[in-house]
């Protein structure tokens, strides 16, 4: 999808589908402006032949510069390839440059940090810091037509992966009320379509959080006492690799719960504290 001002097409999104067993099934790439341009993301690593190709049939040898959302490798696993072709800098958040930094040395990347501007031409999109899906993830407002480069914050069908170590839903979810207050007209995200009714979207989101917190009680209420435990009962539709990877969500969603102190944790082993449900 291409949106449109002052009569030319300033962003355009493509999707690369993703190496079979990964978790989603598909990533988007962002590239805007009308020449010089700026990529957006760069996919997994197994995609770069069709990303950088992509690239070059719209970009020419025009590209100024890569911006990564985050650092996980379905969004930088090209980061390196794009780097080289087009002889560009990558840019991401402080946080993130350390992990990148860790995952793919040699990578040259430089800071962007919340409030500054990746400005091409007429458009100015700023830096918005929306942690939980990972530290240092950051999304990307055009004020003007109050469109945003979501990454994985907002989504569409699917839900934000928010796992431990490095992901905190009590972040995730105030990044959610923060892109709800911008009151953004279209999210380009990092996986699925262009979100046209986001504040919906978003509201969608939080109601979800809400209705697994109470299925994540009600199963320690039943004795499931682990994250694995509550998996297996929640998630016993979905093959092992995502019931492992829902037990990662619903630790942090625990945890959050201990630290609130209507759940205790003792040995691995979670129990109510507030008594029945």
């Amino acid at each position: 999808m291409n949106v449109k001002s002052t009569g030319f097409p300033l962003i355009q999104s493509h999707r690369l589908e993703a190496p079979l067993g990964s978790f989603m099934e598909h990533v988007e790439v962002v590239l805007i402006g009308d020449g010089p341009f700026i990529l957006f993301d760069a996919g997994y690593p197994e995609c770069v032949p069709e990303m950088l190709s992509w690239v070059e049939s719209r970009a020419g040898g025009a590209l100024k510069k890569l911006v990564l959302t985050h650092h996980h490798f379905d969004h930088s696993g090209g980061a390196k390839a794009v780097c080289e072709r087009f002889g560009v800098t990558a840019y991401a958040h402080p946080l993130e440059m350390r992990l990148l930094e860790e995952e793919q040395p040699g990578l040259p990347v430089s800071p962007i940090r919340e409030g500054e501007f990746v400005e091409l031409g007429e458009m100015r999109l700023e830096a918005i810091l929306t942690p939980g899906h990972s530290p240092g993830h950051l999304s990307f407002w055009w004020k003007e037509e109050r469109i945003l480069l979501g990454g994985d914050n907002v989504l569409l069908p699917s839900t934000t992966a928010v796992t431990a170590p490095r992901g905190n839903l009590g972040d995730y979810l105030e990044s959610l009320e923060k892109v709800k207050k911008l009151a953004p007209r279209l999210i380009y995200p990092g996986h699925g379509p262009v979100i046209e009714d986001p504040i919906s979207r978003i509201d969608e989101l939080i109601e979800h959080r809400k209705m697994r917190d109470a299925q994540y009680l009600e199963a320690l209420e039943a004795g499931h006492d682990t994250p694995a435990k509550i998996a297996e009962q929640i998630y016993q539709d979905l093959p092992e690799g995502k019931r492992k990877l829902g037990a990662c969500v619903i630790e942090l969603h625990l945890e959050r719960f201990v630290k609130s102190g209507e759940v205790a944790c003792a040995d691995g082993r979670y129990s109510l504290t507030t008594g029945p449900l």
